[in-house]
């Protein structure tokens, strides 16, 4: 069976045992992109320029003894350092040489011990490439996972993987957007550092706060934000505690990010005497869509799909600094918990005929 495209490395002092490899595993996987080094330092620096180009090798092939004894080893150590997904096999013909132990703890995948050279090593060396190829795949799958689900409920994911299939769901969409960014950024350009800094502590805050309240993080956009409050939520009450956890989410993050402007704000009056004002503005709409990871073989994406997105994400073009605005669907499901007042209405939406009612969400009820 033949193995989706990959990068591969060969490290290897010797020509014949370089090429002939090469071959083997061009023969059973012609997808694969082989490359080749004679030595660790010519191995790690191809490492580094493919991980630059954003072509990442991914398997690295490397044989235990070349320029001296601990050259493999100082190959599986390095690697590990360049890229931290790197999965590394380790083969050597002289056994005597080899300590197991010594290369899992310095990074290897596996271990091939050529006591014969020839097809028996050649085809165990394919198999565990292809083993570590599969493991590496599932490896960036969950670290893809835990970027986008709060841990508390990752468990859930890992116990019911069909969790992430595409299903229709009940779910509230929020998207957030800084109000007065590409001025900031304008005044700013000469120092890009200040509005890097700035932008990771913002999305930082907003990861953690839809975390905190049950939320999945779809994706940023710059100094965009969606957020998805439903998708594992399987109660029987139309996504009303879910409407009710994104309101929450962005009163919190409301107060957080004027926190985060404050800090920042004294660094960025140092560099500009224009007048700075920027403000989060918030929209959401609690609809059905088709949610769940939309990925390929190369990059995953778990979103949700329909024209209930389009909608929550005209709501939020139409809110001003701070504010956070509600469709009717879901002021209809948090009134008895927040403070809501009418926010005039919105007709001219691509695709989605009529007039729609909006609110504005105030603060909590609870004391």
């Amino acid at each position: 069976m033949t193995i989706k495209m990959a990068r591969v490395l060969i490290v290897d002092d010797e020509k014949e045992n370089r090429d002939a490899l090469k071959r083997a595993l061009g023969d059973e996987n012609p997808d694969w992109q082989i490359y080749l080094a004679k030595s660790d330092t010519e191995g790690l620096k191809k490492l580094r320029e493919q991980l630059a180009k954003g072509e990442p090798i991914e398997i690295v092939l490397t044989d235990l003894v070349m320029q001296s004894e601990q050259s493999g080893m100082n190959m599986l150590q390095e690697a590990r350092k360049i890229d931290p997904f790197v999965m590394s096999i380790l083969f050597t013909a002289k056994e005597k040489s080899l300590d197991r132990y010594a290369a899992f703890d310095y990074g290897a995948f596996d271990v091939v011990e050529k006591t014969i050279r020839g097809i028996t090593a050649v085809r165990e060396i394919n198999i565990k490439a292809r083993a570590a190829l599969r493991y590496r795949e599932w490896s960036q799958r969950i670290n893809f996972l835990r970027r986008y689900f709060d841990p508390k409920l990752f468990d859930a994911i890992e116990n019911d993987p069909s969790i992430l299939d595409l299903s229709q769901r009940t779910v509230t969409i929020c998207f957030w957007d800084i109000r007065g960014f590409s001025y900031l950024c304008e005044i700013l350009k000469a120092h890009p550092t200040l509005i890097a800094g700035f932008l990771k502590e913002y999305c930082d805050a907003a990861a953690q706060t839809v975390f905190r309240h049950g939320g999945v993080l779809d994706k940023f956009i710059g100094d965009g934000v969606m957020a998805l409050f439903g998708v594992l939520n399987h109660k029987d009450d139309n996504g009303v505690e879910d409407a009710g956890n994104a309101v929450q989410a962005a009163l919190e993050l409301r107060v957080r990010f004027e926190h985060v402007v404050g800090k920042w704000m004294d660094q960025w009056k140092l560099y500009t005497p224009q007048t700075i004002a920027i403000g989060l503005g918030c929209g959401m709409h609690t609809g059905e869509a088709l949610v769940g990871n939309v990925g390929t073989d190369f990059r995953d994406q778990f979103t949700a799909l329909g024209p209930h997105v389009n909608f929550a994400s005209r709501i939020e073009g139409r809110a001003t600094h701070g504010q956070i605005l509600l469709s009717q669907s879901t002021e209809s499901r948090v009134r008895s918990e927040f403070e809501l007042k009418p926010a005039g209405t919105i007709e001219d939406i691509k695709n989605i005929p009529g007039e729609f009612q909006l609110f504005e969400a105030l603060g909590s009820n609870k004391s």
